[in-house]
């Protein structure tokens, strides 16, 4: 499955390929190509990937002269930070600059003494989804497999500067991962890689509205990730009007590939619920979501709903929040409430974007 050929992707680094875009095979014909030895691999993978180094100065065993030959040969890092955001309860939302100077956003959110990070992976989205704010200006177009990569980089960074690991990757802010399919199995890939950064495939989860070729391509791929689909309601009229791309697809069709995607792969299968208040929120909605589940080993994540501008939607009240929540635990629906994170400084996913107008006089060099 490939990514729609009618969204564009982004240039690479000019002449110079992104290091964190290349495979270790890559990277060793790319480097004994112009003369490096293979050794320089894993110095590249350890300071440059793994480790703190910045620009290829900063990497042990090169020597002046190979780090000036590098610096013309590969692009150490494609993206930049130009912003950021800081809530009261710990997490940081960064907004990113890509080289044709569009901007995508990545948050690193507190888990004790660890850290979850949420990626993009496009400049925008077009699954339209009614309440979501990085849809509202429609997309731009798909990231590269190596501005994915470079989005963890940046958070794993961030985590360091706080002195937690990185330990969680959502596939959730900007974007629908399955429609920039093939990036997004690059990029994981590229993570997971024990040779480069080692993220634990079972750390890993791809979110997305519900596109069914996707899911169940994505269960072929032996990744070993994690699978998030946000259903929003059980009814094909309601979910068509909150989601209209994944509502392309019933339930009952986004449910069973969803099933065929946790008995393939073994993995979890969580299906998201953004709640609003006098839409989707009542008693009846949480009785025709466990009709639907049928019994079926899903988790159930209930997120009310970021207030964004432009939109109507309210999250609704904790009577009704609690209510909707009984309804599925009686109903033996293994289901929880997600705090939202960064909602009060306007860090919920695609605002931060929007509150943006590049090219800003501020932005780091």
């Amino acid at each position: 499955m490939t990514a729609a050929s009618s969204v564009p992707v982004s240039p690479a680094a000019g002449s110079r390929p992104p290091l964190a875009g290349l495979t270790p095979g890559e990277l060793a014909a790319f480097l004994t190509s112009h003369g490096f030895t293979p050794t320089h691999v894993g110095r590249l993978a350890r300071d440059a990937i793994r480790g703190r180094a910045t620009s290829f100065t900063d990497v042990e065993g090169l020597g002046e002269a190979g780090a000036r030959r590098l610096e013309g040969l590969l692009a150490i890092r494609t993206t930049r930070i130009v912003g950021r955001t800081d809530a009261p309860d710990g997490t940081v939302k960064l907004l990113l600059e890509t080289l044709d100077r569009e901007r995508v956003e990545s948050v690193l959110m507190p888990l004790s003494k660890r850290s979850s990070g949420c990626v993009s992976s496009q400049v925008g989205c077009g699954a339209a989804c009614t309440f979501c704010a990085s849809g509202l200006e429609g997309l731009k177009r798909s990231l590269a497999a190596h501005e994915i990569v470079e989005q963890v980089l940046h958070l794993r960074d961030e985590a360091r500067a706080q002195g937690v690991a990185l330990s969680n990757l959502v596939f959730m802010g900007m974007g629908e991962p399955l429609h920039a399919y093939d990036a997004v199995v690059r990029a994981i890939r590229l993570l997971t890689d024990t040779r480069l950064l080692g993220f634990g495939c079972g750390h890993v989860t791809v979110s997305t509205v519900g596109v069914v070729p996707g899911i169940l391509a994505l269960a072929e791929e032996n990744l070993g990730v994690h699978l998030a689909v946000s259903l929003h309601a059980a009814d094909d009229a309601l979910r068509r009007s909150l989601l209209p791309v994944g509502g392309r697809w019933t339930v009952a069709e986004t449910l069973d590939a969803a099933e065929r995607f946790r008995v393939r792969t073994r993995r979890f299968v969580t299906l998201q619920l953004t709640l609003m208040a006098g839409v989707n929120d009542a008693p009846s909605h949480a009785a025709a979501l466990a009709d639907a589940i049928a019994g079926r080993p899903f988790h159930v994540n209930l997120i009310p709903v970021n207030r964004v501008d432009g939109t109507p939607y309210a999250p609704p009240a904790q009577p009704a929040l609690d209510a909707f929540l009984d309804v599925l635990t009686r109903r033996q629906v293994i289901a929880h409430v997600r705090s939202r994170r960064g909602s009060d400084v306007a860090a919920a996913c695609g605002q931060l974007r929007r509150a943006s107008r590049p090219p800003s006089s501020a932005a780091a060099p």
